[in-house]
């Protein structure tokens, strides 16, 4: 099948690269199978003939859809920044499809170590970032060396933490933590037949560039009040 959790990254890594016109245009080809335009909210997957499959039929609000408004919006702000505004379509319609599908949205955190990382990551993009204090209650959990065991799970909540930075982790705490899994990618990574690749692009992320997903003061920020309300 095919999951939006893959496009949504796709799309901001296409918006961070300057590709804003290949980002909005696959956003706005993929929006109307994977948005549930009666009852809202961006269904995680579809089946390979771009239909949902039966259990998937509704979606509702949830975090693919806050991430999708957040990526959206990224983009539309890139695609309004440049000269050639006019040749690229606006996502104008399908952020104020998703901020109006997001109402009742409960802000959810875990201590899963790719999902805690994400929503670090995407809760930057927040005012206010509602989801930091419970992000920061479960931080230990979620940043342990047991979760080595299945590697890119913790980098990516390495990577979370540190866009994030104080808000959600202690720096020190993180930089001990990467050095860790620095040694362990150079003693083990190779016999980790199965991940090798996705473990070596997530820890050199963290390594060399996290920086470039930060937010910074030329992108958005989402203001959803439903968000801030409810977030914990």
């Amino acid at each position: 099948g095919m999951y939006f959790h893959y496009i949504d990254k796709w799309c901001f890594a296409l918006a961070r690269a300057g590709r804003v016109e290949d980002g909005v245009r696959i956003a706005k080809s993929v929006f109307p199978y994977f948005f549930d335009g009666a009852h809202g909210g961006i269904r995680w997957k579809l089946s390979i003939d771009a239909t949902p499959p039966p259990e998937m039929q509704h979606a509702f609000p949830n975090d693919d859809t806050l991430t999708a408004l957040i990526v959206f919006s990224v983009l539309e702000k890139a695609r309004e920044r440049r000269a050639d505004v006019s040749s690229i379509p606006s996502l104008g319609r399908e952020i104020h499809a998703l901020r109006a599908a997001l109402d009742g949205y409960r802000g959810r955190v875990t201590d899963d170590p790719l999902g805690w990382g994400l929503a670090a990551l995407f809760d930057a993009f927040v005012r206010h970032h509602p989801r930091s204090p419970a992000l920061k209650r479960c931080a230990s959990a979620a940043l342990h060396p047991r979760h080595l065991t299945l590697p890119f799970r913790l980098y990516g909540a390495l990577i979370g933490a540190l866009v994030a930075g104080e808000r959600v982790a202690h720096g020190a705490d993180v930089r001990a933590l990467l050095h860790a899994a620095e040694v362990h990618e150079a003693r083990w990574g190779a016999k980790d037949s199965g991940h090798t690749a996705i473990n070596r692009v997530m820890l050199a992320v963290g390594l060399l560039c996290p920086g470039v997903l930060a937010w910074g003061k030329l992108d958005p920020l989402v203001e959803l009040d439903s968000v801030e309300r409810r977030a914990g």
